[in-house]
């Protein structure tokens, strides 16, 4: 039989065109069957209205989720995420004309330590002058996601303070593919490239000799709280091996599955934040009282004494180069206490906790009658740092004689390093 020229050309096409398509349908069989184990999660997305059936999905499940794709997810699984729509909220690196403006307005205006904790979920942070820009378009990481999530559901953290340094340390190991930096002191720690960046899959531990091993800064503890509450809800863990895979790009099957699990631990009804014993106390700066630990501190202003142990009672010295008294406030209730009587190291005032989480302590300097607060200007600055005051605190008896000429070599040390760095 002879074709023309016209009818090979269409045989030609038509060849290719089943052959496209035959090359989708067996991709998309394959697909189906490696990622099986997201079908369940996949279709539940489906009955949200988040993703179309396991079917029509089959050929997505094994692309990567950029951060746009990632908040739109979340947009439409948990409607709890909004904000007033007539709310302007600058998000760096996505402007208000954006397309994608309005979802990431309501996701990340929606964090609950906002207006501050939106650096938290940022895909270019830096806490050194306290910037931060969103990327639309980045293809995340298992741990951009990871960092992503716990900034957006603090209820699934659960407190570090039930565990010592050590425990802690323990359980981070079994994370085998997250370097752990081990440094001799905070100096060391300082200059790393890494101290202060929750976007880098690697944890900080400061080691000094004579001390006990510790987080290098608070933002391995961010890292650290991620890692553990994420992986002790089930929601985001390493495997058999120990290994977590930071760096491996997230798919669109992991990502469904997460998110899937996410939904579960609120009870299967959405996000409702509760807030935490800590987001309740009124006063932002906190320090810590542990059980059988003394600390002394240097610190500017009213804070929150937290009883992290549940500890029955404090143990309260302070000193200073001139009279502060305190005003110091237990479940509602203000006692004022003397300098004269505060100012004793061998032997502390004694504060029950009468069973509260944590305890107000406000300095007054006793000459102007005044808070002692953050230094607005030159004048306080040079007043509060003349003052040198110090709270040294215990859960039991102590004499705060040694702790204080340690504490004093300290900032000794401190002041040098700085004339030194400047």
């Amino acid at each position: 039989m002879n074709y023309s020229r016209w009818h090979m050309l269409l045989i030609t096409v038509l060849s290719f065109s089943l052959l496209a398509t035959s090359t989708v349908s067996a991709a998309k069989t394959t697909n189906a069957k490696k990622y099986k184990w997201a079908k369940p999660a996949v279709e539940f997305m489906a009955s949200h209205g988040v993703m179309q059936s396991y079917e029509q999905e089959a050929d997505r499940l094994n692309q990567t989720v950029s951060k746009a794709e990632l908040t739109q997810m979340i947009h439409t699984l948990f409607k709890e995420f909004r904000v007033e729509p007539d709310k302007k909220i600058e998000i760096p690196g996505v402007p208000e004309g954006s397309t994608y403006y309005s979802i990431f307005r309501d996701v990340y205006g929606s964090i609950p330590s906002n207006p501050s904790g939106m650096i938290a979920a940022a895909d270019q942070i830096n806490y050194n002058d306290e910037t931060f820009t969103y990327q639309p378009s980045k293809s995340l990481s298992r741990w951009d996601l990871l960092i992503a999530l716990n900034a957006l559901f603090p209820d699934i953290r659960y407190s570090l303070n039930e565990m010592d340094t050590k425990e802690i340390i323990n359980k981070i190991n079994s994370f085998r593919d997250i370097p752990k930096r081990t440094f001799s002191s905070f100096e060391t720690y300082d200059k790393w490239k890494f101290a202060y960046q929750p976007l880098a899959p690697e944890l900080g531990i400061i080691q000094e000799k004579k001390h006990n091993v510790y987080l290098g800064s608070d933002l391995d503890g961010v890292k650290t709280y991620a890692m553990l509450s994420f992986s002790k809800a089930g929601i985001m863990k390493p495997d058999a091996k120990g290994k977590f895979y930071p760096n491996q790009k997230v798919t669109l099957a992991e990502t469904a599955v997460i998110l899937q699990r996410i939904y579960n631990f609120y009870g299967g009804k959405g996000y409702k934040h509760q807030p935490t014993k800590d987001e309740l106390i009124p006063n932002g700066t906190r320090l810590f009282l542990h059980e059988g630990e003394k600390s002394a501190t240097g610190t500017t202003g009213d804070f929150a004494l937290v009883n992290a142990d549940d500890v029955s009672t404090l143990y309260l010295s302070i000193s200073a180069k001139e009279p502060v008294d305190l005003r110091i406030t237990v479940n509602g209730e203000s006692i004022n206490y003397t300098y004269e009587r505060l100012n004793v190291l061998d032997a502390p005032v004694i504060i029950p906790f009468d069973g509260a989480y944590y305890v107000e302590i406000y300095p007054i300097l006793r000459r102007t009658g005044k808070l002692v607060g953050e230094p607005q200007t030159d004048e306080e600055a040079e007043v509060y740092n003349n003052l040198n005051l110090a709270y040294f605190t215990s859960d039991h008896w102590t004499d705060f004689t040694e702790t204080k000429l340690d504490f004093d070599d300290s900032q000794r040390e401190y002041e040098q390093y700085l004339k030194e760095n400047e």
